[in-house]
């Protein structure tokens, strides 16, 4: 079983088009899959990018000078940044793939099970849920024992990042925060609900949050209600109109997912020749790199654009939105290049999908807890320097241990996920 929020594709369960044994034969000869016929490729891209967001972060508390760089200041690692080798550091982007593979998977998913959209839903809240109540215990136990070195460790690296977000009332609810703030309001700034008229004022800042990157599972809940819609209408105008209103937001990512999972372009259908696919793939994680230093006028007009019927960008940024439709393009781009997909299908990298989904929700807290703790208590003895490193070293290999450990609660939050939806397909509970 995958450790992510995103179920993974049963090809068993995908409808098929006439004549096409042999072909679909011939693919699964080539293509390993896990545990009851999941791509594999797909959990380890998945997996990645998890590992993209941890980086991200992580550098961003001890190394900020690093993540900030830019061309201007005229330095080596100012257009190394400039560069798609900056990609491994670009957590938005990496979000977005995210979105993107949801998109993807669920779209099968939803449609082929016979279960009500109310089951699919309920399931898919709890498979989200759960993990994310539980990583919020977690923070909470590492913030009553580490609370504060954060702000420490910000004052000596000079980061207002690190100070402020981390940093929960005293009478947030770890239940509240997981399932009303994170799962169905959102925060303020990059909250669908928003868009309803709910006042911003009312909404949590992700810095109040004992996991600020719980963010991202309010656009996931509600992204694959769009999916879950989009997939049972299966109606190509409604899909288009869908795609006008909300080009301006995440949801774009569960749009190309959805599209590429109807042309199962995550299979056997390759329709792009791999260098095209890699030209494709560079060309997204190049307007991902872009968007930190440049943002076209066109891209600008869009997000400054009011018409009432589009979402505003996300956080009123127009670099989000570039992010957004790169880190699409590059998702898509990868479900098409062969050598890509056989390189992510090495079974020594399947374990990180495994824990692509533990490893996202355990980061934040070992990073601002454990992390700043070693940080602040070595700098006496080692210097900013060395300690720097040691921080964010201990930081990463403590994440995976705990993310490893966590992958059981992971688990479990997947079977009760399934049992909910098999139990409606067989004809409800017995």
């Amino acid at each position: 079983m995958t450790a992510s929020p995103f179920p993974s594709i049963d090809m068993n369960s995908l409808p098929r088009p006439q004549g096409a044994f042999e072909l679909r034969e011939k693919v699964a000869a080539q293509e390993p899959r896990g545990q009851s016929g999941r791509l594999s490729y797909i959990d380890v891209l998945r997996g990645a990018a998890a590992v993209q967001v941890l980086l991200s972060h992580v550098t961003l508390a001890f190394f900020p000078g690093v993540f900030f760089s830019s061309p201007l200041s005229g330095a080596l690692l100012g257009y190394l940044a400039a560069t798609p080798l900056f990609f491994v550091l670009d957590g938005a982007s990496a979000v977005c793939i995210f979105f993107t593979l949801s998109g993807y998977v669920l779209t099968p998913l939803f449609m082929n099970s016979k279960a009500s959209g109310a089951v699919l839903i309920f399931s898919r809240f709890v498979r989200l849920g759960a993990p994310a109540v539980a990583g919020c215990i977690l923070s909470v136990v590492l913030f009553l024992i580490f609370a504060q070195y954060n702000q420490t460790a910000g004052s000596l690296l000079n980061s207002q990042w690190l100070s402020e977000s981390w940093r929960p009332a005293s009478d947030l609810w770890f239940v509240k925060d997981a399932l009303v703030n994170g799962l169905l309001l959102g925060f303020r700034g990059d909250s669908i609900v928003q868009w309803f008229g709910l006042p911003a004022a009312a909404l949590p800042e992700m810095s109040n949050s004992y996991l600020a990157p719980l963010w991202t599972l309010s656009i996931e809940f509600y992204g694959s209600i769009l999916v879950l819609a989009l997939s049972r209408a299966r109606s190509p105008t409604l899909l288009v109109m869908t795609s006008i209103v909300l080009s301006r937001t995440y949801l774009v990512c569960f749009l190309a997912g959805h599209v590429a999972a109807r042309f199962r372009l995550g299979e056997e259908r390759q329709i792009t020749p791999w260098p095209a696919a890699v030209a494709l793939a560079t060309l997204g994680v190049s307007i991902c790199m872009a968007s930190h230093f440049w943002t076209p006028d066109p891209v600008v007009k869009l997000c400054t654009l009011a018409p009432q019927i589009l979402p505003p960008c996300p956080t009123v940024n127009p670099a989000y939105l570039m992010r957004i439709y790169g880190a699409a393009v590059f998702t898509v781009a990868v479900m098409q290049c062969a050598p890509a997909r056989r390189f992510l299908n090495h079974r020594k990298l399947r374990a990180l999908g495994r824990l692509s989904f533990p490893l996202y929700l355990t980061h934040w807290p070992v990073i601002f807890g454990v992390g700043c703790f070693l940080f602040v208590v070595s700098a006496p003895w080692l210097g900013l320097s060395s300690a720097r490193y040691l921080a964010l070293v201990a930081s990463i290999g403590l994440a995976v241990i705990v993310a490893t450990a966590f992958e059981r609660v992971d688990q479990m939050a997947l079977r009760a996920s399934r049992v909910l939806r098999e139990r409606k397909n067989a004809g409800g509970p017995p």
